[in-house]
C-alpha cells in the first residue's frame, strides 16, 4: 500500500506521574508548557473533560507530549494502553486536512474513529486561548506498539510562541523515533504501519534485535545545536549519558519511561 504524504506532528509518553516528568525534563533543560488539562467537545457541543493533561516541548520543528491520564473513566482512547504499559505511545502525524485523510484511509479499509475536536488552553507569555485541534485515530489494541492518530492544529499561533521555543539544553527539533523488537514482531509492526499507510523512512525505523520481546518504542531522536548542557544536566539528575557515534543516549528511567538519542549538528 503506498504510503499517504504525511509527516510526524508530534510524540507522546504517558506517564505515571506528570509532575515528577515534569520535573525530570525541566531538569534536563527543557522549557514546557504550563499544565492543561484536555477537553472535548460532546454530542451535544458543549465542552466536556477528557480525562487527561499534558505537559509539552515545544521544537522548532515537532514536539513532544507528557501526558497523564487523570481519569479513567472519562473514556480518554488511550486508558486501555496505559493499564498495559507507560511509555511511549502516542504516534501523531500531520494533516492539513483531516477529513480528507479520513476518507482516504476508510477507503482503504482502516478502521478509524470519526473526526473529532478537542482543546487545551494555552497560558503562556505571549500566547493566551485556547489551542483547538481536529483529530482522529484508529483503536488502539493491545498488539500495537504506538497509538496512531492524524492531526490539524487550528490555532497554531498558540503553539510555539518564542519562549517556548528556547531550551537552556539547546533542543532544536523532533527527528524521530525508533521501534525495537525481534525480527518476528518487527515483521509485523512493519506490515501495521504498512496497512495504515504510514511509511517508514521519514523519522521512524524499526530495527529488530536479537531479544524475543514484542516491538515497542524506545527512543525519540531530538537535534540540539549542542550536547555539552544536556550532558551536564543529565549527570545532575542522575543519569549517565551513553556516548554513541553522532550523539549520546539518555535512559530516563520509570519517571519518563524513554530513552532520548540526542544528536548534535549544524542543523536538523
Amino acid at each position: 500500500m503506498t504510503a499517504l504524504a504525511l509527516s510526524l506532528d508530534h510524540v507522546g509518553l504517558i506517564v505515571p506521574d506528570l509532575e515528577a516528568a515534569r520535573a525530570l525534563w525541566s531538569d534536563l533543560g527543557f522549557t514546557l508548557t504550563r499544565r492543561a488539562d484536555h477537553t472535548r467537545t460532546g454530542p451535544d457541543g458543549q465542552r466536556v473533560p477528557a480525562g487527561s493533561a499534558q505537559h509539552s516541548v515545544m521544537l522548532q520543528t515537532g514536539y513532544i507530549e507528557l501526558m497523564q491520564i487523570t481519569d479513567p473513566r472519562a473514556g480518554h482512547p488511550l486508558t486501555p494502553a496505559m493499564q498495559q504499559r507507560f511509555g511511549l505511545h502516542i504516534l501523531a502525524l500531520a494533516t492539513e486536512d483531516p477529513k480528507a485523510t479520513h476518507a482516504a484511509l476508510a477507503a482503504r479499509g482502516c478502521a478509524l474513529s470519526p473526526v473529532m475536536d478537542w482543546s487545551r488552553p494555552v497560558s503562556e507569555e505571549g500566547a493566551e486561548g485556547l489551542a483547538r485541534f481536529q483529530f482522529f485515530d484508529t483503536p488502539w489494541q493491545a498488539s500495537d506498539a504506538s497509538y496512531f492518530c492524524w492531526v490539524r492544529h487550528m490555532t497554531p499561533e498558540l503553539m510555539r510562541p518564542p519562549g517556548l521555543l528556547t531550551h537552556a539544553n539547546g533542543a532544536q527539533a523532533l527527528l524521530g523515533l525508533t521501534y525495537e523488537g525481534s525480527p518476528a514482531s518487527c515483521e509485523g509492526w512493519r506490515a501495521r504501519l504498512a496497512s495504515l499507510a504510514v511509511g517508514l523512512g521519514s523519522g521512524l525505523r524499526v530495527e529488530a534485535t536479537a531479544l524475543s520481546a514484542p516491538v515497542q518504542p524506545v527512543a525519540i531522536e531530538v537535534h540540539f545545536a549542542d550536547l555539552g548542557e544536556l550532558e551536564r544536566r543529565a549527570r545532575r539528575c542522575g543519569i549517565e549519558p551513553k556516548l554513541v557515534p553522532g550523539g549520546l543516549q539518555l535512559d530516563l528511567g520509570s519517571r519518563s519511561p524513554i530513552r532520548i538519542d540526542a544528536r548534535s549538528g549544524p542543523s536538523a
